[in-house]
């Protein structure tokens, strides 16, 4: 791999300590990074480097004997892109450890910041030539944005041009850390390498779809940025639209970057866009008791902790197919999973037996442990005939010596290799079935509800698939909890 050079902006924040830092010194650890590699830690508090690295021991295993060589990688930057402080600093920094390495550098830029001031951060980066890369060789610098980009499609599309005045589009890495979980890479394997399950993943015999995303805590100190967000942007229109993409669109040409991105794009436009009288009948939105009471939160907010949308996608494979998506803070349990349920009658050999449809359905869990399951009909042991149903359930964990990279390692691993992959395109089309929603909130249409911290929601949720003559399947798989 190439010498490279990567700026953390925001190094002293959550995202940085918890999940980058942790993750880079993992790939260390195991020799998976660039045998010549620098670390440049910019934010803003006035630390030296020895301070800087005494904070990261609360995140990252400092007793692991490979601590001291890594720490010698990592050099800190006061500095502030929103004023422009020190970012000339920054350029004579790169230069130095290019002359250091006597090599021209792959320059990586991190964006580990408040979104709210990616615009003119993009500007300070311009100003000083930051995207150009290292000028010897003309070796682009690639830059790495977290969700959201932006808060609405027009928004979104005023930081896309602005990214695109600087970079070109094989520069831009937009990282979304749910994809880089074994399990939504395994999501190809299980539907387009088992020919068993092509036949079959269509509207002629998926009955309905849910995608679940929940947790256990609550806004914690995220207040002031979770109050300007929400749910529905936060998780909805970025994570959980792209599971709904991977899990529902048609087999790309090949397994390259380009083609998957081109049929996932495909398939978030072929969702349809809610009409604001369709919103109040097929979306819920609630905030969790004790919400108002969070640090830095408005005492009138409005915003939702949980959201719940309706949708169906319009093409030939999924038309008429429901497909219902559900997050929420302070929820009754941890975890991300997609339900496939399966159309089901009670079967003419079965009618003295069977009082009631029992419906196969596959889960796709995602988190906290990876792994999938199929609900089947079986007949329980004994001298008479009696139908019940049972697990089929496959974990990453019990099933594989091999250790399980964390998602930021793998996604991390790509942006070094400048592997595209596992990252988001362009987000307009996710916030066009998103905005409709949004505004149709801002008028109150449905109303906010509340629920209680540690149920499964409000139970206008309930009732709105109950409505369908359906209900919400248990998200989590029963055998896979190691």
């Amino acid at each position: 791999m190439n010498p490279t050079v990567f700026v953390i902006f925001g190094a002293t924040g959550d995202l940085s300590r918890k999940k980058i830092f942790p993750s880079l010194f993992k790939l260390y650890t195991n020799k998976l990074l660039p045998q010549k590699f620098k670390i440049i830690a910019a934010a803003r508090s006035p630390f030296t480097t020895e301070q800087f690295l005494e904070i990261l021991t609360d995140t990252v295993s400092t007793k692991n004997s490979n601590w001291h060589s890594f720490s010698q990688l990592i050099e800190y930057l006061q500095s502030d892109l929103e004023r422009d402080i020190n970012i000339d600093k920054l350029e004579s920094k790169l230069k130095i450890v290019e002359k250091h390495f006597n090599a021209c550098t792959q320059r990586i830029l991190y964006m580990a910041i408040s979104p709210f001031i990616y615009e003119v951060a993009f500007d300070t980066l311009g100003k000083h030539n930051l995207q150009l890369g290292c000028s010897k060789h003309g070796n682009k610098t690639r830059i790495v944005v977290e969700k959201p980009l932006g808060h609405d499609y027009e928004s979104s599309q005023i930081l896309q041009k602005k990214l695109a005045s600087y970079y070109q589009e094989e520069q831009i890495f937009r990282i979304d850390h749910i994809l880089g979980k074994e399990t939504v890479q395994n999501i190809f394997a299980f539907r387009f390498a088992n020919e068993i399950f092509k036949p079959i993943w269509n509207n002629k015999y998926i009955d309905h779809i849910q995608v679940t995303y929940s947790e256990y805590i609550g806004v914690e100190k995220r207040g002031e940025y979770y109050d300007k967000v929400g749910a529905l942007r936060d998780i909805v229109q970025n994570h959980l639209l792209q599971l709904l993409a991977i899990a529902t669109m048609e087999e790309p040409s090949k397994f390259n970057q380009a083609a998957i991105r081109e049929k996932k794009v495909e398939l978030l436009k072929s969702i349809k866009k809610l009409t604001s009288q369709e919103a109040e009948r097929l979306t819920v939105h609630a905030q969790y008791d004790g919400y108002l009471k969070e640090e830095k939160v408005d005492p009138k907010s409005q915003m939702e902790t949980y959201a719940m949308v309706k949708l169906e996608i319009e093409n030939r494979r999924w038309q008429k197919v429901p497909i219902y998506i559900r997050t929420g803070k302070k929820l009754a349990g941890k975890v991300t999973s997609i339900i496939f349920s399966f159309k089901e009658n009670i079967h003419e050999l079965y009618k003295g037996v069977q009082k009631q449809p029992l419906p196969n359905h596959i889960t796709i869990q995602i988190q906290p442990n990876e792994g999938i399951g199929i609900h089947l009909v079986v007949k329980k042991p004994g001298l008479t005939t009696e139908l019940e149903t049972a697990d089929m359930e496959f974990c990453y964990k019990t099933s594989f010596n091999e250790p399980q990279p964390d998602a930021y390692e793998r996604l991390l691993m790509d942006i070094i290799a400048g592997d595209q992959t596992l990252f988001l395109g362009q987000v307009g089309e996710s916030w066009k079935i998103i905005d409709p929603i949004r505004q149709a909130w801002a008028n109150s249409s449905p109303k906010l509800t509340t629920y209680k911290p540690g149920s499964w929601g409000p139970k206008a949720a309930d009732d709105l698939i109950e409505k369908d003559g359906r209900k919400w399947l248990a998200p989590l798989l029963t055998i896979c909890k190691i």
